[in-house]
């Protein structure tokens, strides 16, 4: 979606009122007019904003706020409409028709009936983007945040490179005499903040509790706490002039190492919302729920869960273990299940497991939650979702079942099973032999070359 389109969404789909939705729908198609008027040669691009608005009419973006102002039928009405005014003011055959296949893609999304029952109140699992673009597909299904880290950013440079050379040169100018440190840090602004536009009206809509970006700190920091401490400030004042905001819709990841212990101390009391990355164990959930239970906000756990999954299977292929990777999706599942009921046993009611790396429908399945439980996460990309979509799993939470004993019985033979499954007062993965961890190791090592990466743009 063009800029254009997303600025001209949020009129429409969250008005003050009924009455303004009316008005707004009817100045959007006066001002799509007028610029058709004077710039003729592009009437097609200045359509194709009536296009997606149409789109989002029949999407899980009107639950934010239309919804509750006029009825699905009157939303469905203005799409419909929409769409025949984009196609008299020069919207071609294609597009209208590309419109009409995704708002059907959009009717039958079980990831979107997913979020449907959250509303309802019939399951408590929630998802988000994770991916630095894309995001339209992904609100369109009731993705309610994004996340990002530097190898999220890297793929923007791929994927748009000449907007990323011009990023890159913006920045320069911006931030004359500075590091190319404090310059490859404002890239993580300008990107990250394209999502926080698009997400800041769900920010407004939930008071704050949704449309957040979560931005990851400097990775080759990772031993040092005063480093993760002054990033978070400098993002926080970076983003919020960014985006003439004085609270900004950010959420700061810090990885669940040793040295962030003392920094989420800090940064809690100052009042930043948190989530942590890199995780991948129960060992690190439970060390900072501890933390994370005294901040005022709903903060976030992730556990990776794909790459837990990955190198569980390695070693089990390593024993020659049949069906190594498919026994190793358990483990993950395993992890998650036990972390989600301890967390409860102790009571951490502001805390969320945030599910990442998802490898397919089975880890949405895993991660679908009761209504009396604490709310669980899904983060993932758009091709994920699209797959589960086309073959879904039962919108039912299983997450209070034990794992089978056959698949517990072989994954116990894994060392990085057993120092993910086992509880810190066993001390089967303590901070010192984190960094030798292989889930964790192939996580970091991505993560900071990416980093470093960002940072060499800004050296030519």
């Amino acid at each position: 979606m063009s800029q254009y389109s997303t600025l001209k969404r949020r009129p429409v789909l969250f008005p003050a009122s009924a009455a303004d939705f009316s008005k707004n729908l009817f100045a959007m198609k006066e001002e799509i007019k007028a610029l058709i008027a004077d710039d003729p040669a592009n009437k097609a691009e200045y359509a194709q904003a009536a296009v997606e608005v149409a789109i989002d009419l029949q999407s899980g973006l009107t639950d934010w706020v239309l919804t509750k102002l006029v009825d699905k039928a009157e939303c469905k009405a203005a799409s419909e409409d929409l769409l025949a005014f984009a196609a008299d003011v020069g919207a071609d055959a294609a597009a209208i028709d590309a419109a009409k296949a995704e708002i059907a893609s959009i009717a039958d999304s079980s990831i979107l009936k997913m979020c449907d029952m959250y509303r309802e109140g019939t399951l408590n699992t929630v998802w988000g983007h994770d991916y630095a673009s894309g995001l339209d597909h992904s609100l369109r299904r009731g993705a309610r945040w994004v996340t990002s880290n530097p190898c999220k950013i890297q793929n923007y440079k791929v994927d748009f490179p000449e907007k990323y050379a011009a990023l890159v040169e913006e920045i320069k100018r911006e931030n004359a005499g500075e590091s190319t440190s404090v310059m490859a840090a404002q890239m993580f602004t300008k990107v990250c903040a394209i999502s926080a536009r698009a997400l800041q009206p769900i920010y407004e809509a939930t008071n704050g509790q949704w449309g957040f970006v979560c931005m990851q700190v400097d990775p080759r920091e990772i031993k040092n706490t005063q480093a993760m401490i002054d990033q978070v400030r400098f993002w926080n004042k970076a983003m919020a002039k960014e985006l003439n905001m004085d609270k900004p819709n950010v959420v700061f990841k810090l990885p669940a190492v040793e040295a962030a212990v003392p920094a989420v101390k800090v940064l809690l009391e100052e009042g930043y919302r948190l989530c942590m990355t890199l995780n991948f164990s129960i060992t690190q959930h439970m060390t900072f729920a501890e933390l994370l239970s005294k901040g005022k906000d709903q903060e976030f756990l992730v556990l990776m869960a794909g790459q837990l999954d990955d190198k569980i299977a390695a070693e089990l292929e390593g024993m020659g273990v049949a069906d190594a990777k498919v026994i190793a999706r358990h483990g993950s599942e395993a992890v998650m299940r036990k972390s989600y009921r301890m967390l409860a046993e102790r009571g951490y009611k502001n805390l969320s497991i945030m599910s990442a790396a998802v490898r397919g429908p089975w880890h949405i399945q895993n991660s679908m939650a009761p209504v009396d439980g604490a709310t669980f996460l899904i983060t993932t990309v758009t091709g994920k979702i699209k797959e589960f979509d086309a073959d879904p799993t039962p919108l039912a939470s299983i997450i209070d079942q034990p794992t089978e004993e056959k698949y517990m019985d072989i994954l116990k033979k894994s060392k990085v099973f057993m120092q993910a499954f086992s509880d810190p007062e066993e001390g089967m993965l303590p901070w010192d032999a984190l960094y030798d961890y292989p889930p964790f190791v192939g996580f970091f090592n991505n993560f900071t070359a990416a980093y470093q990466e960002i940072e060499d743009d800004f050296k030519a």
